[in-house]
């Protein structure tokens, strides 16, 4: 049966041969961009389509019903037009013809924005023409090619790539690369070789802003998507505490206090991303960020709601429904008894509705992969399903009823492993 399922479903008596029937197109406008109706009868497949990214769900729905297609009607349409999962190729490369994997496998699951965390404190994984020694220091990383190919592929697809440049916290690894960018210029760091939050921060410099402007600028010239997300998250302000450059600075713009020269920076970026019609994405921590930017509320699934009355548009990611790096039961292992997601738990996220007076600021909800402990594809694949199912549910909007999903999810996952996928223990 078809993951996700259909939000209206109504099936009758008798079949028709999918393979032997013509599918006759129509479009429909009020089905939305992305939604389609099917009906079946009588020997004849009909398929209105709202846009061609509803005509292609629709063609994902006919082929997941299998070679009989049952007569009755499906209209469906997503619940939210952002249903994205997050790729951290940072932490450990990902080679590219995996991610062209992972965008069909997200696709079929009717996903439609892969973020691919490109930087961190341990790899710089995007070339940048004008700055080489990003992808020197670190080694695997994307070409401009390769991002070209992934973007056309994820495409024709109906998926969006958006980029994700880390700043001015998780900066390690460029900080290895260009050591004036740092704090301290006169202190070489290397790539960070473990886990956690380093504590090394960009400086407050106009040419270290210069300089991530120059990095935006390829970034927009090779991701064509409206969003770029620059990080913001978890970003140490002890250095900007004790450096005396950086109290001088932080005095010299007028900030209350080094807690503030992280908005700073941020809103600099957002600025710029504007002067190119993009739109900025941080992880949301606190009400600190760019007037007008987008946030992920990733801390808990209470302050979406609370950022979409500071009049911020949300992307719902919070972490004990959306970490799927996180074990699914208790085991022993790197994560706080805390911090674990199960199957059942990520099909009941519910997504909270914004207030009434914010009505439309909840774009949509993210799944995330972290690869810290997930150092290869097989890796991935293993904690991303069958827990992806149950999210890509919970982001069409027709999650509800739990044994329905688990018993059409026996046959997904043996098409998965036909396919070669890893999947990990089935436990409901």
């Amino acid at each position: 049966m078809i993951i996700p399922r259909p939000r209206e479903l109504a099936v009758l008596g008798g079949f028709v041969t999918y393979a032997d029937s013509a599918v006759l197109l129509s479009n429909d406008r009020d089905l939305g961009p992305e939604g389609y109706r099917l009906s079946v009868s009588d020997g004849v497949i009909e398929l209105a389509a709202g846009g061609p990214a509803g005509e292609f769900y629709g063609r994902q729905t006919l082929r997941q019903l299998g070679a009989a297609v049952p007569y009755g009607t499906i209209e469906d349409g997503p619940r939210f037009g952002w249903r994205g999962v997050m790729l951290d190729v940072a932490r450990h490369f990902m080679p590219k013809e995996f991610v062209l994997r992972l965008i069909d496998l997200i696709a079929e699951l009717k996903l439609n924005v892969l973020q691919l965390h490109l930087t961190d404190d341990q790899g710089w994984r995007l070339e940048i023409k004008r700055y080489p020694r990003l992808t020197e220091v670190t080694g695997d990383h994307y070409t401009h090619d390769d991002i070209h190919e992934i973007v056309s592929y994820a495409a024709d697809r109906f998926v969006r790539v958006v980029p994700e440049i880390g700043l001015p916290g998780h900066v390690q690894a460029a900080l290895a690369a260009y050591p004036h960018l740092g704090n301290d210029p006169g202190r070489r760091l290397g790539v960070w070789d473990r886990w956690g939050i380093s504590e090394h921060t960009l400086n407050l410099e106009e040419s270290t802003i210069a300089f991530f402007h120059d990095v935006l600028d390829e970034v927009v010239e090779l991701f064509p998507d409206d969003y770029v997300h620059v990080g913001g998250d978890e970003c140490l302000p002890g250095e900007w505490e004790r450096t005396p450059r950086a109290q001088e600075r932080i005095r010299e713009l007028g900030l209350p206090g080094a807690h503030a020269a992280r908005a700073w920076i941020t809103a600099r970026m957002a600025e710029h991303l504007a002067a190119h019609g993009r739109k900025l994405v941080y992880w949301y921590e606190k009400a600190d960020g760019p007037p007008g930017a987008t946030t992920m509320t990733w801390l808990d699934e209470e302050s979406g709601p609370q950022a979409t009355l500071e009049g911020r548009d949300v992307v719902l990611a919070p972490h004990l429904r959306t970490y799927l790096d996180y074990p699914p039961v208790l085991e022993p292992g790197p994560f706080a008894p805390d911090r674990v997601l199960s199957l059942s738990g990520a099909y009941h996220f519910d997504p909270p509705a914004a207030p009434e007076r914010a009505d439309g600021r909840i774009l949509g909800v993210q799944a995330q992969l972290w690869t810290e402990y997930m150092p290869t594809p097989s890796d991935v694949e293993r904690q991303a399903f069958p827990r992806l199912c149950a999210f890509a549910e919970v982001a069409w909007g027709s999650a509800g009823d739990y044994p329905d999903f688990l018993q059409r999810l026996h046959p997904h996952l043996a098409r998965l492993e036909a396919q070669g996928v890893r999947v990990g223990p089935f436990i409901p």
